[in-house]
């Protein structure tokens, strides 16, 4: 209780425009919410082969745990040996993995189209239509709103969802009831965002990695690929029991692959409801609206770093 009042005598005017701005939106998603349960629902997708999906889960586990780590690593190191570690040049190698993976990825989905799942699964006005064009008609800044405003409220939700367990948890653990719990600190991304000048080439490469880069190669690799992947993989079961452990997997994936446990279990409700944006309105709205998501994020990081770090 004396951290967070002291976090809250160090507020400024932005730091509370922060906190008014993200209650209004997580106010407003309440709504959203409500308006995508009453939406129609999705039917089920046609039929891909368990091979085809097989593909998509592994190239979309290879493209992000495998091309993009050593891309990115061998940039870091070429710029290392010519210019010296600087962190433009980390996230300027990390963004050339991250293209490195889509690229893995949508030439996979090229060879082999069932492998990425671009269109909706929902009735098409043209069956004809090819299933990237198919996600650009069902793309509409109403929906991207709509979808970005259930984001919002889900975040904060779970996140003082998160902030509540982990100070019970404390408590038991001075108490000697439970294990001492994993440290509540930001992803490193925010560390590296509050140092970094808005003002210079830097901040520049963060702005590409984080809005561009991340939200093009995360959604072509678990909502295009794995979610798809998993979904038609497990219909040994019901459609419907296969679709939701599907989510719930996939979900599950994405948090652990962020590697942060103080933000675990907003990561999973983001995963898990990008897979049934992603089901209704494809993946180029999702890919639009983590980018959004995200670049929400990052203003707010630096124009009101101690209520975003709150």
């Amino acid at each position: 209780m004396d951290e967070l009042t002291q976090a809250l005598d160090a507020f400024g005017p932005w730091d509370w425009a922060c906190v008014g701005a993200n209650l209004t939106a997580a106010a407003l998603g309440i709504f959203a919410l409500r308006c995508w349960r009453g939406m129609p629902g999705v039917i089920p997708p046609h039929p891909v082969s368990a091979m085809n999906a097989a593909l998509g889960v592994v190239t979309s586990v290879m493209s992000f745990g495998l091309v993009f780590g050593l891309v990115l690593a061998a940039a870091a190191q070429a710029f290392s040996s010519h210019f010296g570690i600087a962190q433009a040049h980390v996230f300027t190698a990390a963004f050339i993995g991250q293209s490195a993976a889509a690229l893995t990825m949508i030439a996979m989905g090229a060879m082999v189209p069932e492998s990425l799942r671009w269109a909706p699964d929902v009735s098409a006005d043209e069956p004809g239509e090819s299933p990237l064009r198919r996600a650009a008609r069902a793309f509409t800044f109403p929906r991207l709103l709509l979808v970005l405003l259930a984001l919002f409220a889900l975040g904060l939700a779970l996140t003082a969802l998160w902030k509540g367990l982990h100070v019970g948890w404390t408590q038991l653990f001075r108490h000697g009831l439970l294990g001492e719990p994993p440290a509540d600190v930001p992803q490193d991304i925010v560390d590296s965002v509050l140092k970094t000048d808005v003002d210079t080439w830097r901040f520049g490469t963060i702005i590409l990695a984080v809005t561009i880069g991340a939200p093009v190669m995360e959604e072509l690799a678990f909502r295009g690929m794995l979610y798809p992947g998993l979904r038609r993989l497990l219909t040994g079961a019901s459609e419907r029991h296969a679709r939701w452990i599907a989510v719930a997997l996939t979900g599950l994936i994405f948090s652990a692959a962020h590697g942060s446990p103080s933000a675990a279990l907003p990561l999973f409700g983001f995963g898990a409801f990008m897979c049934l944006v992603r089901d209704r309105y494809g993946l180029l709205t999702c890919m639009a609206a983590h980018a959004c998501f995200n670049g929400w994020n990052l203003a707010w990081l630096k124009l009101a770093p101690a209520a975003s770090t709150l």
